[in-house]
């Protein structure tokens, strides 16, 4: 937090040795989201548009019941930020198509097939590649951001992905950073919306240094049928709801240098719920930081009540290294012990590592090999489970 006096030579320096996070060059979270967020992924103008597909295999030959598994997926994602006026005022877009190349896809190998009677799974209380599933056709985003008091303060309204702006870092997209869920939004220790649903946003910089922000957003969306929000948001009565105060270098390294406490409150009967329906609540915190030009190590984690969240307690560290082999590479290292949600799933403890490179193949090519390694799974028989990953973005 004091290298703010050489910020416009590393912000040079991070904008080029970032290009792994981004298919566009970015503004370095100016608006208050992490590296999924549209804004972010696309560089400001009149209009703008990316597209890309992510593919993702895994497999592994420590299934629950000690068998070979597999799982592949795929996601495609059309996002852009249309501004008829001016920057301080846009429609914010992503849609896209989630499919699988196997019998479940990649997000089930965890434990949902092995406790849906799918095929065998890795009996692992958590989450992989959350977001390469087969939902079919989806949208992510579709709202309006106006931006006030010369960006200092941003204000959102309509469908959103809350995982662009909810305990953000700089890898927690499973699109180009890590895959497991306990090195991203949450750490696991958090109950999460679907993607795409009807929400009310805000961040404001209340100094240079300082910033908040908050969230109250429908718990039972679908992200692959939006309208169906208008429904859940007003007449079931249940939300989710955020609110995150954080020091930062500056705006510009909101979630580069940050750190950061995130309360949150899951309402209750929601679809979400993996036991009672009781929902839950909860507090997650945030550090990262470059401590060089290139390296930025995190600890991260949080502390939940309740049944919508995998953990009860989890806790992350790791480190990030930007420009490693070349400036578009990152390499990204994390540990995680965490202790399951005692009310759904036992309370027993897992311990979980995960290693990945991401490389830049050409100008629209990344391909990024991933190894896990679980220590007692608890839903497997395997004392301890390997999962090796590969997965291929092309994005235009």
């Amino acid at each position: 937090m004091t290298r703010a006096p050489q910020m416009n030579t590393n912000l040079t320096k991070i904008c080029l040795l970032s290009s792994s996070l981004f298919a566009i060059t970015p503004s370095l979270g100016g608006d208050f989201g992490g590296p999924g967020a549209v804004e972010n992924r696309l560089e400001e103008s009149s209009a703008n548009f990316g597209l890309e597909y992510i593919a993702l295999g895994v497999i592994s030959p420590y299934g629950a019941s000690g068998n070979n598994v597999n799982r592949a997926s795929g996601v495609v994602q059309l996002y852009g930020e249309w501004n008829p006026f001016s920057t301080n005022g846009g429609l914010i877009f992503k849609v896209g198509h989630r499919h699988r190349y196997t019998d479940t896809p990649v997000a089930d190998i965890a434990f949902a097939d092995d406790v849906t009677g799918g095929p065998e799974g890795i009996g692992y209380v958590g989450s992989i590649g959350s977001i390469y599933t087969d939902v079919g056709f989806l949208v992510s985003n579709l709202h309006w951001r106006q931006r006030f008091n010369g960006g200092r303060t941003s204000v959102k309204l309509g469908w959103q992905d809350v995982t662009d702006f909810v305990d953000a870092y700089a890898l927690a997209n499973p699109v180009d950073g890590f895959n497991n869920l306990a090195f991203s939004t949450g750490s696991g220790a958090m109950g999460i919306p679907d993607e795409g649903v009807l929400a009310l946003s805000a961040g404001h910089m209340v100094t240079d240094n300082v910033y908040i922000v908050g969230s109250i957003a429908d718990a039972n969306g679908k992200s692959e049928d939006i309208f169906d929000g208008f429904n859940t948001a007003f007449n079931d009565g249940a939300y989710f709801s955020t609110l995150e105060i954080g020091l930062t270098v500056s705006q510009d390294r909101i979630y580069t240098d940050n750190v950061h406490i995130t309360v949150w409150d899951f309402g209750k009967d929601t679809r979400h719920s993996n036991a009672t329906g009781e929902g839950g609540k909860g507090v997650n915190f945030s550090a990262s930081w470059f401590a060089t030009d290139n390296i930025m190590p995190f600890i991260r984690g949080g502390f939940s009540d309740g049944d919508v969240a995998m953990y009860d307690k989890s806790i992350s560290m790791g480190v990030g290294y930007f420009g490693l082999g070349k400036p578009e590479n990152t390499l990204g290292l994390a540990v995680n012990w965490a202790e399951t949600n005692g009310v759904a799933f036992g309370g027993d403890e897992q311990f979980t590592a995960e290693l990945y490179y991401n490389m830049q193949v050409g100008k629209h090519l990344q391909i990024t090999p991933d190894i896990q390694y679980i220590n007692k799974p608890a839903a497997s028989s395997e004392d301890n489970t390997l999962v090796l990953g590969l997965r291929a973005r092309l994005f235009l």
